[in-house]
């Protein structure tokens, strides 16, 4: 006796259909399943066995193989249970259909699901990108566990059925009218706002207008300055500032999350996520990799922030492994078996002290840290990693007198976001015909022809790149920050007055010299 059954598992953020095939034969009890399974998908032998078992159904003691393809993918997902269990329950004919008419419905439906010992569905990860992929293979039908089916729901062209039991599954299968549908709507909304806003930070308007450019040109930050000042608050508000994410964004952001496990509610995500991993994380779990290849740290903040707190803590390579996403907004993982692209259009934002100590150059506190030390601290971070970097700009301590704002002298997460939104307008229209949207993902090309610059501006542009000895990379960003702060003040050309505020964030105290008069090196 013979069936084929369709399943899916997750191939880095992609779904892979696999071919379910269970034949039954006559021979001393065994269940075998070949086809490169990994170990969880080895153990749902007990499970499947358990579960109809306790569903109500006859497990039969017969040879039982299982293969599943195509053998050269390993197979991952938890959520092969299911479709293993429907494939012994038809091939030992305990699904009580026309044979021919049960064949036709199991070649156009997908399963998937995670089984308990009792026969109940559990939830499975990475349904989004198994759904999708079903498409792909005309596969219109999909079952799966009451928990994952508020994610289907989001999928207009794919017919969606959750239960609870494996028992249920069956039911629908004979009787498609038995299926009663839950109570869910697609178009919920996470109503869970975020509790911080810009008003918290006193003082830090230098800041504030930083933030303001690098939401509006999606540009990258690094922030210096003494412990305690209002780095770390600065950066995780980035978020309440940045334009509402399409629904695009939504289902790719949410996509991504499922299938790194990270999906709190089964609705899509509407606030951009924010990441800020810890400078003890593994290079895979930044970048991305594993015995699975889960995305990392940077795909995680996909359309979001990326927050590097106590930049030079972390290992060297590990910094140095953001270059290819800062630059391309993909990240490529090569694996012994296979290469995976993932998505990492994220705006990085890099916080750290002058120093160790965190003191140096504080007129109230003195720098205890040695010259060895302290050149070692800031070499930390490389010069190709800060030549990546858009502005740069020094977060001093707030005054006393700052202290005593109220939060309504302080401008809000809501005024800044209609500003952010006003330039994002422009650029909009702008790159309406062109693959980016933003000025800080134009490419060098683009720039000369889509920037605007007055012509009386390439005398000036010219003495700052033979006095601080720009990279061509640095040069170009340093237009791309002038055009979004004219696209801020509503100007059709970049002038003098854009470039000149640009200048004031291409200041770095990192690379610098403490031995005799030096103001910091311009990048």
């Amino acid at each position: 006796m013979y069936a084929k059954v369709y399943g899916a598992t997750v191939d880095g953020l992609d779904g892979v259909i696999v071919t379910v095939e269970v034949d039954i034969s006559q021979g001393l009890p065994v269940f075998d399943i070949v086809g490169l399974p990994n170990q969880a998908v080895k153990e749902s032998r007990e499970r499947v066995r358990a579960a109809i078992k306790n569903s109500g159904f006859e497990f039969p003691m017969r040879r039982i193989v299982v293969n599943l393809g195509p053998a050269e993918v390993r197979k991952s997902s938890s959520g092969l249970d299911l479709p293993i269990a429907i494939g012994v329950l038809a091939a030992s004919g305990q699904i009580k259909m026309r044979k021919r008419k049960l064949m036709s419905l199991l070649q156009s439906t997908l399963f998937i699901g995670e089984l308990s010992l009792d026969g109940g569905l559990k939830k499975t990860q990475g349904i989004l990108s198994m759904a999708m992929k079903a498409l792909d293979e005309n596969l219109v039908t999909v079952f799966t566990s009451s928990e994952n089916i508020a994610l289907l729901h989001y999928i207009d062209t794919i017919a969606s059925y959750g239960a609870r039991t494996l028992e249920d599954i069956v039911q629908v299968l004979i009787k498609p009218d038995s299926y009663t549908v839950e109570d869910i709507s697609t178009n919920r909304e996470d109503k869970t706002y975020s509790s911080i806003d810009y008003k918290d930070v006193h003082g830090q308007e230098l800041g504030k207008r930083a933030m303001i450019i690098v939401a509006t040109g999606l540009h990258h930050v690094m922030m210096t300055g003494p412990p305690g000042a209002g780095k770390t608050m600065l950066a995780e508000r980035l978020p309440t500032i940045l334009p509402d994410m399409s629904w695009d964004e939504r289902f790719e952001t949410t996509r991504i999350h499922d299938v790194a496990g990270l999906l709190e509610k089964n609705i899509l995500i509407s606030r951009r996520p924010f990441r800020g991993p810890h400078h003890t994380a593994t290079l895979a779990s930044i970048i991305g990799g594993g015995s699975n290849a889960k995305p990392g740290e940077i795909t995680l903040a996909h359309n979001g922030v990326l927050f590097i707190d106590e930049a030079p803590e972390f290992p060297r390579f590990i910094l140095d492994a953001l270059r290819q996403p800062l630059e391309s907004h993909t990240i490529t993982v090569n694996r012994l078996q296979n290469s995976y692209e993932y998505p990492a259009k994220f705006i990085c934002v890099l916080a750290a002290n002058p120093c160790p100590c965190g003191y140096y150059g504080d007129p109230h506190k003195e720098c205890v840290c040695s010259s060895t030390e302290f050149m070692k601290y800031q070499n930390k971070i490389s010069g190709p990693i800060l030549d990546r970097i858009d502005l740069y700009i020094s977060v001093e301590r707030p005054s006393f007198n700052d202290m005593l704002l109220t939060n309504e002298d302080s401008l809000s997460s809501s005024d800044m976001k209609d500003l952010v939104e006003r330039g994002r307008n422009i650029q909009l229209e702008r790159f309406k015909d062109c693959t980016f949207k933003t000025n800080g993902s134009m490419p060098h090309r683009a720039i000369r022809e889509l920037c605007n610059i007055q012509d009386d501006c390439w005398n000036l542009l010219s003495d700052v790149y033979e006095r601080f000895h720009f990279t061509g990379r640095s040069f170009d960003r340093l237009l791309k920050v002038s055009r979004t702060i004219a696209d801020m003040d509503g100007s059709l050309y970049v002038e003098k007055k854009h470039i000149s505020e640009a200048m004031l964030y291409r200041h770095t105290p990192f690379h610098v010299s403490r031995i005799g008069d030096h103001d910091g090196t311009t990048v």
